[in-house]
C-alpha cells in the first residue's frame, strides 16, 4: 500500500489558545432559564472535540510511544500538529450582482434573505467560512476601506460548535484596527477592547446579540426538501442618533448616519444593534498621527523628531497643540495628502461605496489519498448544498437603499413621533441589485491531479467543488440560486470518495475504498474561545490607558447589577446585565468623547425615542421586504436562548448587555488588544 503525503507542515490556527482560568464573578448570578426560554439541547454529534486520525508522516512531533489506532494510523492527540496532505476548494462564484444605476450615486443600506443550511459535517481548523454575506466599505483611506461593515453566515468552531452557521453582524474600522468594536466590547481575536473605543449600541430589548454571533435553533424543522429556511438581514443607515435636533453631517449624507442591523426571523424581527455615527471616525486625528509617526518617521515613543511636521504630530499626541494647529503644520506634506484618512468620508457622515460585494469567502478543506494495488482513492469532504429542486435559492430579494430610506424615517426617530410614523417599513424603499454577470466556473467536481499542498494551505487544490450559481431579476426581485437545471438529480449528490482514473476522478462508495482511507480524518478545533469579562485577569502596565470604567454598575437607575445567564443549543452560557438604554457602556464613552453632543437633555430625548421603539417594534414587526414568492419560503428560528423577556419594570427602554461568554469546552481569551510598532511599545488610539 502506498500513501500520498507531504512533509511536515504547520497547521494554521484561527487564534492563539490560552489556559483556562477561574470564571467566577463577584456579582450576583442567576442561572435559571429566562421566561419563555426552553431548555437547551444539542444535536447528537455536534458538540465536542473530535481529534483527527493521520499517518505519522502527516504530523510533526509524533510521540514515540504513540499507540496506533489502526495499523499505522495515529491520533493527532499523539503529535504536536497534523495536517492533511491535500486540499479541496468550495467555489460558489460566477454570479455577480451590483448596485443598480437606478439606485443613484449614493448607498445607504443593503438587504437580503439568506438560506441557512449546514455546509460541512465537521468544521476544519484551516480558517473561517463565510457562507454568504456582504461587505460595505468607503474610500476614506487610500489603502482600502477605512470603515467596513461585514458579516453574514459564518462557520468557525472558535465561536461555538453550533449545528447551523451563525450570523455575524459586525463592523471593522480604522483600517481594520484590532480595537474595532466587533462584538460590543470585544474586538479581533475575541479580545477585550478598552471602553474608550466602544461604538456598538444595543437596540433590542428582547434579543441578545452576543459577541460569539447570532445562533439558529438546532431543533427547528429544516424544510430541506421544501426550500429550506432563510433569515432576512439588512444593514441600513437610519436617522437615529442626532436626528432629534437635526445634527448636520460634515460629509455628503443628509444628516448623521446610524448604521443599523435589522433581522427578520421566525421568532424575532426588528432592529438589533447599531453603530454610533461617531464610531467611524472616533479619535481619528490621533489614529492618523500615530500611523504617520510609525510609517513615515519610524518614531519611538518618547523621542523628539527633527522634522517640524513630524514633531507637530508628537506635540498633538502630547496635547501640546490642537488638531487645528497640527493640521496647519502638516497639510502641505506629501504623506498627508496621500495617506491621511479623511473623516468626512466615513460611514457616519457619508454614503458607503456603491460597490457592495456579496458572496462567500471560504478556506480550503482537507483531503486524503491512498494508493492500493495500483489503484488510487481519494477521501473528500464535499459541501452539503441544497439540491432537491432545479433551482435552490440561497440569497433572495437582494436590495440596496438610497437616501429615500433616511427621509422615510426622519420623523420616526424623534421623541415626539406619532404612533403612525412607527407603522413605516422598508417596503418599496429597496432597489433590486443589478445582475452584472453569470459565468460557469467549471464542472461540479473538477480534478487537477494530486497536488501536494505547499507551505501556503491556500495553494494547490486537488479538487474544486464548483457549485453552479445563477443570478436573475424576476418580478422586480433579484436573487441568486443554486442552478441545477443542467444537472440530473442523480448527479447532484457529490461523492465523498473517488477513484483516480487517468486524469479524472469517478465517485465510488465507501465500501470500495481501503479501510485505512475511511479512517483517515481531519480534526476539528480543540477548544472554542470563551470571551472574558472586562474585570478578570487583566494585567496592565502602569502607563497603559486601557479603560474598563464603562462596565462598572453602581447606579440602579441605569444598571441592574444582577448577572443573568442563558444557555444556547451549542452549550455556550451567556452572562448579561440589564441597562437603561442611554446608560449602556457605549454611551459612557460617547458622553466622555463628545460631551457637547451627548448632553443630558439630548440623551433624555433619545431614551424616550427608544422607549417608543420598544413599544411599537416589539420583536414581532418585520421591517424588511420579504420575497414575493412564498411557495417554499420558511423563516429560520433564532436560538431560543437569545430571545428574552425584559424583567418587570424594565419592559421598555432597557436592553440586555453581554458581559461574558463561556463554552462547555472553551478556553478563556484573557489577552487584550495591545498596540504594537516595529520600535517597541506603542500608544493606544
Amino acid at each position: 500500500m502506498k500513501y500520498f503525503s507531504l512533509g511536515i507542515v504547520m497547521l494554521l490556527t484561527l487564534a492563539g489558545c490560552v489556559s483556562p482560568v477561574d470564571s467566577s464573578n463577584s456579582a450576583q448570578v442567576t442561572q435559571k432559564p429566562e421566561p419563555g426560554q426552553s431548555e437547551s439541547t444539542s444535536l447528537t454529534g455536534t458538540s465536542g472535540y473530535l481529534p483527527g486520525t493521520y499517518l505519522p508522516e502527516h504530523c510533526d512531533g509524533v510521540d514515540p510511544g504513540a499507540i496506533p489506532v489502526f495499523e499505522d494510523l495515529i491520533s493527532e492527540l499523539d503529535a504536536e500538529n497534523c495536517v492533511a496532505p491535500y486540499t479541496s476548494q468550495i467555489n460558489m462564484g460566477g454570479a455577480e450582482v451590483v448596485t443598480a444605476e437606478s439606485a443613484g450615486p449614493d448607498l445607504f443600506g443593503v438587504s437580503q434573505y439568506l438560506r441557512v443550511y449546514r455546509l460541512l459535517e465537521k468544521v476544519p481548523t484551516i480558517g473561517q467560512f463565510g457562507q454568504w454575506g456582504q461587505w460595505i466599505g468607503n474610500d476614506a483611506h487610500h489603502a482600502g476601506p477605512f470603515n467596513s461593515i461585514e458579516g453574514g453566515l459564518f462557520v468557525a468552531d472558535k465561536m461555538g460548535r453550533s449545528y447551523y452557521p451563525k450570523y455575524m453582524a459586525s463592523a471593522a474600522t480604522h483600517l481594520y484596527s484590532g480595537t474595532s468594536d466587533t462584538g460590543g466590547g470585544w474586538g479581533f481575536y475575541e479580545r477585550r477592547i478598552s471602553c474608550d473605543v466602544l461604538g456598538r449600541v444595543t437596540l433590542s430589548n428582547k434579543m441578545l446579540v452576543p459577541p460569539h454571533l447570532i445562533s439558529f435553533d438546532e431543533d427547528q424543522e429544516a424544510f430541506e426538501n421544501d426550500g429550506g429556511i432563510s433569515v432576512g438581514t439588512s444593514w441600513a443607515a437610519l436617522p437615529i442618533i442626532g436626528n432629534e435636533f437635526g445634527a448636520v453631517s460634515s460629509g455628503d449624507s443628509p444628516g448623521l448616519l446610524t448604521w443599523t442591523f435589522v433581522i427578520d426571523s421566525a421568532n424575532y424581527s426588528g432592529p438589533l444593534i447599531a453603530y454610533t455615527p461617531q464610531h467611524w471616525d472616533l479619535r481619528m486625528a490621533r489614529w492618523n498621527a500615530l500611523e504617520m509617526l510609525n510609517d513615515v518617521f519610524n518614531w519611538t515613543v518618547g523621542d523628539s523628531i527633527a522634522d517640524p511636521s513630524g514633531q507637530a504630530l508628537v506635540d498633538f499626541l502630547n496635547e501640546e497643540i490642537t488638531e487645528t494647529e497640527m493640521l496647519v503644520k502638516i497639510r502641505n506634506q506629501t504623506w498627508y495628502k496621500d495617506w491621511w484618512a479623511d473623516p468626512n468620508k466615513t460611514h457616519g457622515v457619508s454614503p458607503a461605496d456603491r460597490y457592495v460585494p456579496t458572496g462567500i469567502e471560504m478556506p480550503p478543506v482537507p483531503l486524503f489519498a491512498i494508493e492500493e494495488d495500483g489503484r488510487t482513492f481519494i477521501k473528500s469532504y464535499p459541501p452539503r448544498v441544497p439540491n432537491t429542486f432545479d433551482q435552490e435559492p440561497i440569497a433572495q430579494n437582494i436590495q440596496t437603499f438610497n437616501a429615500n430610506l433616511i427621509s422615510a424615517f426622519t420623523e420616526t426617530f424623534k421623541s415626539t413621533a406619532k404612533d403612525s410614523s412607527w407603522k413605516k417599513t422598508f417596503e418599496e424603499l429597496g432597489i433590486p441589485m443589478h445582475v452584472e454577470r453569470n459565468e460557469r466556473t467549471g464542472p461540479l467536481v473538477e480534478f487537477f491531479g494530486l497536488r501536494v499542498m505547499g507551505e501556503d494551505y491556500y495553494d494547490g487544490s486537488t479538487i474544486n467543488f464548483n457549485v453552479p450559481l445563477l443570478a436573475a431579476t424576476q418580478n422586480g426581485e433579484t436573487s441568486i440560486v443554486i442552478d441545477w437545471t443542467s444537472t440530473p438529480k442523480a448527479d447532484r449528490e457529490i461523492a465523498s470518495y473517488f477513484e483516480v482514473v487517468g486524469d479524472k476522478v469517478i465517485g465510488v462508495t465507501e465500501s470500495e475504498v481501503p479501510e485505512t482511507l475511511r479512517l483517515l480524518d481531519y480534526g476539528n478545533l480543540k477548544n472554542p474561545t470563551n470571551l472574558q469579562n472586562h474585570f478578570d485577569n487583566i494585567e496592565l502596565s502602569t502607563d497603559d490607558t486601557f479603560n474598563t470604567d464603562c462596565w462598572v454598575c453602581e447606579d440602579p437607575e441605569g444598571c441592574d447589577e444582577e448577572i443573568h445567564q442563558t444557555t444556547l443549543d451549542d452549550g455556550s452560557v451567556i452572562s448579561y446585565r440589564w441597562y437603561r438604554f442611554i446608560d449602556q457602556p457605549v454611551f459612557w464613552n460617547m458622553k466622555r468623547e463628545y460631551p457637547e453632543f451627548y448632553t443630558d437633555s439630548y440623551l433624555a430625548d433619545l431614551q424616550m425615542t427608544m422607549e417608543n421603539m420598544h413599544r411599537n417594534w416589539d420583536g414581532s414587526v418585520n421591517l424588511l421586504e420579504r420575497p414575493a414568492d412564498q411557495t417554499r419560503f420558511h423563516l429560520a428560528e433564532i436560538d431560543h436562548g437569545l430571545i428574552l423577556d425584559p424583567p418587570a419594570g424594565k419592559e421598555v427602554g432597557w436592553v440586555p448587555i453581554v458581559t461574558q461568554v463561556e463554552h462547555p469546552d472553551g478556553v478563556w481569551q484573557d489577552e487584550i488588544i495591545q498596540p504594537e510598532s516595529d520600535n517597541g511599545p506603542w500608544l493606544r488610539r
